[in-house]
């Protein structure tokens, strides 16, 4: 599984090895150009001093050591010296003919004896002063000190990788506090994260947890509601029926023709309610999102009509509807017509034989506007705000029903950004609109 802290850490540690071995690197070669430089500077200052120190002197103080071909040096800042005035050697450190070419001056590398020196010649007051220096031994002595000099530096590296564990380990701690809060959570128990105190790069994700979270809410508080009012609502009609089919273990022949239809109109009515429960979970706010698509409303409309025929005729009941031109939407198609199937049905239930239902589709003010009128009795002033909710019905003249239709047709509505408004026209009818 990835692990943001294992990548971070692997590659800020190799940024770190990047970084300070570049840097000893660096210091490793100026620090053996700066030690060159000092052994340079102090081979001139050498030759400057034996020079000032036999410019007075007619013959030379002693011989040192011995030659420079079959000497040995005794340290690697052992220094080969020789003065020579007019041609003739007057001092030297060692014994023996040095075969360094004096006809040159300055800092220069040679080959002398199958070995490289280092060499410095300064001609001054009629004397030479030729200064030697073994180079291998100088180069030694210099990678020598140069490594003394980075090895703190690559000595720190383990430390800044454990600092830098600690650091991540530090950083992410809010996250990890807060993944094992929200892994204490369940279902009964969504409370929201705070955002006081924490890191600014954690406010986004808590400010999405906490979206979701309320959206859980919301939908456990739904789903227990929606589980309440079915059992409440089926309890009744379960019972009822379980009490009908009780007495039909008694009853004759005559008593169960005249009750079995009572039985079959209470698993009608159970059917439906079933129906009606389950289209009501489908087009909760948080219910799966159908498939949206642009949609002929009068074409729609007329489906719904056609589907219902048989129960209006049944009632005489005279439907009619107008429109002055097409009218397209862009939403649900089911969804739609399950809004204008619960309407119409609830304007058939309410009207009376050889009623009337009335249909108008208008567009105006950049707005769609369908007005659905029926003859029937009315709703009472304190009940029209009540239809709306789940399982209730008017007291006045109620057909039997599940209670759920214009609570579903209220959901759809909302979630296709429309409003139903109910209104009671002169002298008795009720207007959809």
């Amino acid at each position: 599984m990835r692990s943001i802290k294992f990548e971070l850490t692997i590659y800020l540690s190799l940024g770190i090895v990047f970084i300070i071995g570049l840097l000893s690197f660096l210091s490793y070669h100026s620090a053996e150009d700066e030690l060159g430089e000092l052994y340079d500077a102090n081979m001139e200052h050498l030759a400057s001093a034996m020079i000032e120190n036999f410019a007075g002197n007619a013959a030379p103080e002693q011989n040192f050591i011995s030659g420079l071909r079959k000497s040995k040096l005794h340290g690697e800042q052992d220094y080969l010296i020789q003065i020579k005035q007019n041609n003739q050697i007057i001092y030297q450190s060692h014994r023996g003919v040095f075969a360094a070419k004096t006809d040159k001056s300055g800092l220069f590398t040679q080959w002398l004896d199958h070995k490289r020196w280092r060499i410095f010649i300064l001609s001054q007051e009629g004397l030479t002063c030729v200064v030697a220096q073994d180079y291998k031994l100088r180069q030694r002595t210099i990678r020598d000190v140069a490594i003394k000099l980075i090895i703190p530096q690559l000595l720190v590296v383990p430390f800044l990788i454990i600092l830098t564990l600690l650091i991540i380990q530090k950083t992410f701690k809010p996250l990890t506090v807060m993944s094992e809060e929200m892994a204490k959570r369940n279902v009964d128990e969504l409370n929201l994260f705070h955002e006081n105190n924490q890191p600014k790069e954690l406010i986004p994700i808590i400010r999405s947890l906490n979206v979701w979270m309320k959206n859980a809410n919301a939908f456990i508080t739904l789903r227990k509601r929606f589980i309440s009012d079915a059992a409440h609502e089926l309890r009744t009609p379960v019972t009822a029926l379980r009490l009908q089919l009780s007495s039909l273990s008694h009853a004759n022949q005559k008593e169960l023709q005249d009750r079995l239809p009572r039985v079959f109109d209470s698993l009608t009515r159970m059917e439906r309610l079933v129906e009606q429960l389950l289209i009501l979970s489908k087009v909760e706010p948080d219910g799966r999102p159908g498939s949206v698509s642009k949609v002929d409303l009068n074409a729609l409309i007329v489906r719904v009509l056609n589907d219902l025929r048989s129960i209006y005729i049944a009632k005489r009941l005279d439907v009619g509807m107008t429109y002055s031109e097409d009218i397209h939407i862009f939403g649900v198609a089911d969804e739609i017509e399950i809004l204008f199937n619960n309407l119409l049905v609830n304007a058939i239930n309410y009207s009376p034989e050889d009623g009337l239902i009335n249909i108008q589709i208008r567009s105006q003010h950049h707005a769609i506007e369908i007005e659905i009128e029926d003859s029937g009795p009315g709703i009472h002033p304190e009940d029209i705000h009540k239809v709306f909710e789940r399982f209730y019905r008017a007291q006045s003249n109620k057909p039997s029903g599940s209670g759920l239709g214009l609570s579903i047709a209220q959901e759809i509505a909302q979630k296709h950004h429309a409003e139903i408004i109910l209104i009671n026209k002169q002298p008795k009818s009720t207007g959809l609109i």
